[in-house]
């Protein structure tokens, strides 16, 4: 069938006016002539004029059509009996839709007030998205061309190709606002953690060439750059600046030791490069959950996430200490050091949030009763708010309403209701007079279960259900033949007066037909319902004449599909990431328990997440659905600094539980928070985006993290101390 993606021009105003009419008649003759965009671009040109037929005499039987194309005999016409002619045929399909026992019928494409007209494009299927951005543009151009001269109408265009075409420039902007916007926030914060120039330059460096490297990866793979693709920066950003974060604060405490800068950096290398390793490793396997999705987009996301976290460590564990001991090895830089920031390195130390900090871990380690009684309600609230979460798969609203196919297809709406196609693919011997009577006993039975929209609207409309058994019973005097030669003549007197885009209904063979049946896009249970309907009626349609058989599909079967898969993936990517988590983890630690601590955080962050889905109102969609593998692999970096410390601190420092937290969370946390703030507040850029989902998907991912670090800090120290004293009270009972 060459594809169902259509583009739509709609003419508004006096579109009865006979220059109007005869325009619509010549558009496909004139498109055919644009070498660039005929066959390329556009495959077929449906207008209503194409099942209007000459009727000669007045008064007429408006059930007994003519059987002569309108537009085969249009240029013989006045302008006064080519308006004749389309009153005629629109009266004669008014009273045939009365007949058939629906009202408000009349001719498709034409509006019910007689104020707009559709013209339908049929495109080229074989190209992808990024060649249909491109070629939309000469079909556009051509269209204004062509209609610009007619001042009686309005021209507005929708439909597929200029929707991704708005959308990849909206993504594009949109991108380079928020990758503005996060490089400011990332400049702030490094300035307010380190104070020197030098270190945030440093910094950026290892930031710009990921993310440079992962673009280049995206296109040297041929990824398409999609609405997923806009979180990938900022993320990035806020990862990158995190690894960078621990390997120089660590460089820092060891210069603050007296040692110098080579020792210095190996030492930071060696000890903090342990945890980012593992940060690296736990954040590349939550990404990594996405390739069991079944939505391409997010499998995309997920790699180049794992691409970028690789090369953020490997620049963060090489690149950047190297530069360091560049910079601060030679006499005058070290004479520097000592000479003028003593002051800066005073402040490096215990500062009164690092001090604060550490007086909060303590305090919740003193109460693990009291912490664990709030943990466990709230987790149990969480659990009882998830059953509440809803789904939604609306794509349209990745994009503004502004946009100019927006405004188009919001045009075309109140029009014409839902253009969104849902169609059923019927096999069989199509021509047979009872497969024919089959398929119009299906169109009426999908349109009259009396089902509504959330809206108070018919699901689905007898006007807007339409295949090729209603082309012949149109143009065979409102009945379908009785034998099988008298449909395949009437077909071919049709195909050859010039009827031939009703030809597209039926493939060439006459073994497959489509019926395709057009809806509005409402909500998830109507999406559903529809689906539902399309598919019931179909197996009642097939068990009643097994010599056809359907398959269905179209955006409410896809929708109510994806719809189904969401939850199951949001638990498919996030059992995987925090088991692969909670692996890497143990085995690295050599312990079970310490490996199920550190992955504790992000439990309680996912849950977290949920519960601020319900209570905010927000629906599980494409993007929030990726939100729990990605805290999983982004959050519990705080849970394994905080956990690789603990352990650095009691089993080789030989300080007490207390002291041993103290000094965890006085050593870290000032990093922590630091890391935190810019991964999430990296997220949070994303929420000031105008477009809805991406807006959800920044702002609950930011309080995920922060969810996450709230764990690690008050929680973690509890658990940790815990089992410290346990193991301590066996060896000392």
């Amino acid at each position: 069938f060459g594809g169902v993606m259509e583009e739509q021009l709609l003419l508004e105003g006096d579109i009865f006016d006979p220059p109007v009419l005869r325009k619509v008649a010549g558009f496909e003759e004139y498109l055919r002539q644009k070498p660039d965009t005929w066959e390329v671009f556009v495959t077929d040109i449906e207008t209503p004029l194409d099942e209007m037929t000459y009727m000669e005499s007045e008064p007429f039987e408006a059930t007994q059509p003519g059987q002569v194309p309108l537009v085969e005999v249009m240029d013989s016409l006045s302008d006064e009996e080519l308006s004749l002619q389309v009153e005629r045929n629109i009266a004669a399909a008014e009273e045939r839709a009365r007949q058939a026992g629906y009202a408000g019928g009349g001719v498709q494409g034409i509006s019910q007030d007689g104020r707009a007209l559709l013209i339908t494009a049929h495109i080229n299927s074989e190209k992808n998205t990024n060649e249909l951005i491109k070629l939309v543009e000469p079909f556009q151009r051509y269209s204004n061309e062509y209609f610009q001269d007619l001042d009686q109408v309005e021209i507005f265009e929708g439909g597929v190709a200029s929707q991704n075409r708005d959308s990849n420039q909206k993504t594009m902007s949109e991108t380079r606002f928020l990758f503005i916007l996060a490089v400011i926030f990332i400049i702030l914060v490094l300035f307010l953690t380190f104070r020197r120039l030098s270190d945030i330059l440093l910094t950026f460096m290892v930031i710009i060439l990921t993310v440079i490297w992962v673009m280049g990866l995206s296109g040297w793979v041929h990824f398409p750059f999609t609405y997923t693709s806009m979180a990938i920066m900022p993320l990035m950003l806020g990862i990158d600046i995190a690894y960078a974060i621990h390997v120089m604060s660590r460089y820092y405490e060891e210069r603050r030791k007296g040692k110098d800068p080579y020792a210095s950096s190996t030492s930071a290398v060696v000890t903090t490069g342990v945890a980012v390793f593992l940060t690296a490793a736990t954040t590349a396997f939550g990404f990594a959950s996405f390739a069991i999705s079944n939505m391409p987009p997010i499998i995309q996301f997920g790699v180049l996430c794992v691409a970028g976290v690789v090369f953020s460590f490997l620049l963060s564990v090489t690149l950047l200490p190297a530069t360091i001991v560049l910079r601060d090895r030679s006499p005058r830089a070290q004479e520097r050091w000592a000479r003028k920031n003593q002051r800066r390195i005073e402040r490096a130390g215990e500062t009164r949030l690092d001090r604060f900090l550490a007086k909060v871990a303590v305090l919740s380690e003193h109460h693990r009763v009291a912490v664990g009684i709030v943990t466990l309600l709230i987790l149990a609230t969480c659990g009882l708010l998830s059953f509440n979460l809803s789904t939604e798969a609306d794509l349209s609203k990745m994009m503004r309403t502004d946009s100019p196919s927006m405004v188009a297809s919001q045009k075309i709406n109140d029009y014409f209701g839902g253009q969104n196609m849902a169609y059923a693919l019927v096999k069989g011997d199509i021509l047979e007079p009872a497969n024919l009577e089959s398929l119009i006993r299906y169109e009426e039975a999908v349109s009259s279960t009396g089902e509504t929209s959330e809206n108070g609207d018919p699901l689905i409309d007898r006007r807007k259900v339409f295949s090729i058994a209603d082309v012949v019973r149109n143009f065979n005097q409102g009945v379908i033949p009785s034998t099988k030669n008298e449909v395949i003549s009437l077909l071919l007197k049709l195909k050859g007066s010039g009827g031939s885009s009703n030809m597209r209904l039926i493939s060439q063979d006459g073994q497959v037909a489509m019926v395709s049946i057009r809806v509005a896009l409402g909500t998830q249970g109507d999406m559903e319902s529809i689906a539902r309907i399309v598919r019931e009626k179909g197996a009642e349609v097939t068990a009643e004449n097994p010599d056809i058989s359907m398959s269905y599909s179209g955006l409410p079967i896809l929708m109510s599909d994806l719809l189904s898969s969401l939850v199951p993936t949001q638990l498919k990517t996030s059992l995987v990431a925090l088991i692969l988590c909670a692996l890497i983890v143990t085995l690295v630690f050599r312990s079970l328990f310490f490996g199920l601590a550190a992955t504790s955080v992000v439990f309680l962050g996912i849950a977290l997440e949920i519960g601020a889905l319900v209570v905010l109102g927000w629906p599980l969609d494409i993007l929030t659905v990726m939100i729990s593998a990605l805290v999983i692999g982004a959050g519990i970096d705080f849970g394994i600094h905080v956990t690789h410390r603990f352990r650095e601190e009691w089993h080789h420092g030989g300080v007490e539980i207390d002291e041993a937290i103290r000094r965890t969370v006085g050593h870290v946390g000032k990093a922590l928070l630091a890391a935190a703030v810019t991964t999430a507040g990296a997220f949070a850029i994303i929420a000031v985006s105008d477009i809805t989902p991406l807006r959800r998907f920044g702002g609950i991912t930011a309080m995920s993290l922060i969810f996450a670090l709230l764990a690690s800090l008050l929680v973690l120290p509890s658990v940790l101390a815990w089992y410290a004293n346990r193991v301590e009270r066996k060896r000392n009972p």
